[in-house]
């Protein structure tokens, strides 16, 4: 049997010093290999100590695995693309926030009038259907979150993030009229 078959066999079987010299020859490749894509160095080194976690923790079920290097590669990879994933959706919350932000100060602190900026949002709002009102409303007035007001309205979190999503659309085309009509 050959050493890295051996090295396996011995992971499986929870030997913590073959788990370390595991670590030691293969750390400093697998951050190279995640900096090739994440720009962050915090993050590269948490998603190889992810790696290394999930590894340890999945000893015992390794039996599928033939070759450790390769494993190891795609099990960065994936975490690489699940990093991305992550980054998307933050962005697109930070996004939704900002958006929401600046509609519940300009609805909270100004006086409404026919012309108002206020004027065409509460209308474009009145144009969402009334469950989608209601989610965006608990957002606006009580800065609940996606999954906060799902649990309130006994809908599902992706159904709340599906009316965000039409209430920014509406939001944004209702903003763009307003753009249209003033200049």
């Amino acid at each position: 049997m050959e050493k890295l078959a051996m090295d396996l066999v011995a992971l499986q079987a929870g030997d913590k010093k073959v788990f370390e010299a595991i670590y030691k020859t293969y750390v400093s490749p697998l951050y190279r290999y995640a900096r090739r894509s994440i720009a962050t160095k915090e993050d590269c080194e948490e998603i190889v100590q992810e790696v290394f976690t999930s590894l340890w923790q999945r000893r015992e079920n390794l039996s599928h695995v033939t070759s450790l290097e390769p494993y190891l590669y795609r099990s960065v990879k994936y975490m690489v693309i699940r990093y991305f994933q992550k980054q998307k959706v933050k962005q697109k919350y930070a996004d939704h926030y900002k958006f929401f932000e600046v509609v519940y100060d300009s609805i909270e602190f100004r006086e409404l009038n026919p012309h108002s900026p206020e004027t065409l949002i509460e209308k474009g709002l009145a144009k969402l259907p009334e469950r989608c009102q209601q989610a965006v409303r608990l957002r606006i007035s009580d800065s609940l979150s996606n999954s906060e007001i799902a649990e309130r309205m006994n809908i599902k979190k992706v159904t709340v993030e599906y009316y965000m999503v039409i209430a920014l659309k509406t939001l944004k085309e209702t903003y763009q009229n307003l753009y249209k009509i003033s200049t």
